[in-house]
């Protein structure tokens, strides 16, 4: 029973730190909140959010992680599933519009994504980790940014972008490839 009142309680914690940090987010951005702004919005003490999370950048992970779990990616989008994901509502959303949070966004969909992603170019291309690396941040950022421009909205610009990005990246993947391939030199 006692346990049961923990995890109830612990769920709370996380739910008002959660909306407080996002309300925040659309009031003054990420740069300029404060993990001292987020436990005076969750009416909560700052030993309460230190128990949790260790400062905002993970808080703003967490949420990163949440995101990016909450919605699966799009289909056919084999070249980076991880930023082929819409956002799943407006909170969400708020991560791809802020420019501090957007940046952290990328850099833990590159975190996320590269340990699966660049051994699958290095294969598809024969591509040195390094240089499968690049690619892989290359369409990361490529497709994230185009996506963030279009607003997330799907509909058939959106569809239509897509598949500009997927065949581009696909067509890119095939011309490394036959530049590293030994049988097609002659």
């Amino acid at each position: 029973m006692e346990s049961g009142k923990i995890d109830r309680r612990r769920r709370y914690t996380l739910s008002v730190i959660r909306e407080a940090f996002f309300s925040l987010l659309a009031e003054v951005g990420f740069a300029k909140m404060t993990v001292a702004d987020i436990c005076r919005r969750a009416d909560i003490n700052r030993g309460t959010f230190y128990l949790h999370y260790e400062d905002k950048f993970a808080l703003l992970d967490a949420l990163i992680d949440e995101a990016l779990a909450a919605v699966p990616p799009l289909e056919g989008s084999e070249v980076d599933a991880l930023c082929q994901r819409p956002p799943a509502n407006d909170d969400y959303y708020l991560l791809y519009s802020d420019g501090d949070a957007y940046a952290r966004v990328a850099q833990r969909v590159v975190e996320r994504g590269a340990e699966q992603m660049v051994p699958s170019i290095m294969e598809k291309t024969g591509l040195s980790h390094e240089d499968a690396y690049l690619l892989f941040v290359h369409n990361v950022q490529g497709n994230l940014a185009v996506n963030r421009l279009l607003g997330w909205r799907r509909g058939p610009e959106f569809a239509h972008a897509q598949e500009l990005l997927s065949a581009y990246s696909e067509g890119g993947m095939r011309a490394v490839s036959a530049r590293h391939d030994p049988r097609s030199s002659s």
